[in-house]
């Protein structure tokens, strides 16, 4: 049979691959052929080339799991993340967003080639991120760790002031995943000139280890938003973002789904 997704023997690295979405995208990525190393700062317990407990808010965790990460990489998906009910607003931001957008830009582009894809795990939660991309321009736009980290200082500052008590971090989720959406379109006609595709994938409520998390701040009905029947599986979640970065979606790039 013909392999129309394409993953034989491509190397994939996979952030938060140690359970729910990120753990899912591992094993069908595993079933495919593909070369699959696995990011996470639990351990992660398959049968992947190598696995690398990292820390991806803290930029030397970053930077000593990608001198183990080969030289070249074709495909690149960014899942890990946390949904602020336990973290605060700049801890969340960190996680979500920050840290990706460094090992994108310092590691990942640079080390892929015509043909290479990139795919976020973005939220339903972060879609109305069009109206204020004004309050993290400068964050997406910085151009090193450093200077993310102070613009972000400077949102998180704003963010206390406003007083959203034990909700701050709920804030950070939804604000991280408008950011990452924005950096999408932002890298997408640079990366197309390079050969390079991105996209990111926006879930509604999903069956993962945050569920638990959700649903000690928001109702019942806040947890099943438009879906009316059930929760998603992991699984419904990693088979589009496989998809994202497999060649049948090779024309595809700069979209949100």
């Amino acid at each position: 049979m013909k392999d129309y997704l394409g993953y034989e023997k491509k190397i994939c690295v996979v952030t938060g691959a140690a359970s729910g979405m990120g753990r899912a995208v591992c094993e069908i990525l595993l079933d495919l052929g593909a070369v699959v190393y696995a990011l996470d700062v639990a351990p992660v317990d398959l049968s992947v080339t190598h696995s690398i407990v990292t820390n991806i808010s803290d930029k030397t965790s970053i930077d000593s799991a990608f001198a183990e990460l080969p030289g070249k990489l074709d495909c690149f998906f960014g899942i890990a993340g946390v949904s602020g009910v336990k973290t605060d607003f700049k801890t969340t931001c960190m996680i979500n967003f920050i840290g990706h957008k460094y090992m994108t830009e310092k590691y990942v582009i640079p080390r892929m080639s015509k043909g290479g894809a990139i795919a976020y795990m973005g939220s339903r939660g972060g879609k109305c991120w069009r109206p204020t991309i004004e309050e993290y321009r400068t964050i997406v736009e910085a151009s090193s760790w450093e200077d993310s980290v102070a613009q972000l200082d400077a949102a998180a500052a704003l963010v206390k002031k406003r007083n959203y008590g034990d909700k701050e971090g709920l804030r950070g989720y939804y604000y991280s995943k408008r950011m990452m959406n924005f950096y999408v379109k932002y890298l997408t006609r640079d990366l197309m000139y390079r050969g390079i595709r991105i996209n990111i994938i926006c879930p509604g409520t999903t069956q993962t280890q945050l569920t638990a998390e959700w649903a000690s701040l928001l109702t019942p009905e806040q947890m099943q938003g438009a879906n009316k029947f059930r929760l998603a599986e992991p699984v419904e979640m990693a088979m589009p973002i496989v998809f994202a970065n497999s060649n049948m979606a090779s024309f595809m790039s700069g979209s949100d789904i």
